[in-house]
């Protein structure tokens, strides 16, 4: 891939989110999550990586709030979601977005793109984005959406059909942008995109978290790309965190034997 590099954010921020140790046990006693902590700071992009079945979505569904975690805690910009009745969660989830692996499956296939991406702003009656030129006319907010995300004006009228996978990708990011949340939940975003593609989404998640000042959990089974999005990383393995770093400390020779194995296996450099 040729990645364009951009400059990291600024990590003395407040924290956005707070996980204290949680832990997720499915039914027949698989542990998916073991006693999981960590925090993301404001304007920061912290990287999650592991190979499929590590425990990666499960958590991200538990922060989520798409699964009840057995135990733990989860704090969003300083507020308890385990301790919300369901109305205040149901309004404190509004603060997270998250941009699924498959873009197919993100869109109502009956909704033109327009009504697709207007849906968040709809719902929580938010108006313009402050990042976007002042406007009311919900056509001209969704198109210079979509312009943020280099996509043209005339998809609006089109069915997610009739996108391609990066289009729809695309359009995924813009939705996920529109409401300005806290956090948005990388979950393997790049994973169902031609190589081509992949490069080109993942320069312009960085370039809209610099320009916006966006807070991401980017996770991925591919350490290269977790490395360039990623100015905090954390490695899983079987549930837990294994390994935990600043970018450029990957490549120190201290770190877990796992790690080593994903630098040789996706040749980082």
């Amino acid at each position: 891939m040729q990645l364009q590099l951009l400059q990291t954010s600024d990590l003395d921020q407040p924290e956005v989110l707070r996980l204290k140790n949680v832990w997720k046990t499915y039914h027949g006693g698989h542990q998916a999550v073991k006693g999981i902590s960590f925090a993301i700071r404001r304007g920061e992009c912290l990287g999650l990586v592991g190979e499929s079945g590590s425990g990666k979505s499960t958590l991200a569904r538990c922060l989520l709030t798409l699964e009840r975690m057995d135990k733990g805690e989860i704090w969003l910009n300083e507020r308890p979601l385990h301790k919300l009745t369901s109305f205040q969660l149901r309004q404190a989830r509004r603060e997270m977005q998250a941009v699924f692996q498959s873009p197919s499956a993100s869109f109502n296939s009956r909704l033109t793109i327009m009504d697709s991406l207007l849906e968040p702003i709809r719902c929580q009656n938010k108006g313009c984005p402050s990042f976007l030129d002042k406007s009311t006319n919900e056509r001209e907010i969704a198109s210079q959406l979509l312009e943020k995300v280099h996509l043209p004006a005339n998809c609006l009228n089109r069915y997610p059909g009739e996108l391609s996978g990066g289009q729809k990708q695309r359009v995924a990011i813009a939705r996920a942008i529109s409401v300005e949340p806290s956090l948005i939940v990388l979950d393997e975003p790049t994973a169902s995109l031609d190589v081509s593609i992949q490069a080109k989404v993942l320069n312009l998640l960085k370039d809209l978290q610099e320009k916006l000042g966006l807070s991401y959990l980017f996770i991925s089974h591919d350490l290269s790309a977790v490395h360039f999005m990623s100015q905090r990383l954390m490695v899983m393995q079987q549930g837990e965190i294994v390994d935990v770093c600043e970018g450029m400390e990957l490549f120190a020779p201290n770190r877990h034997s796992y790690t080593k194995q994903l630098l040789a296996l996706f040749d980082v450099n």
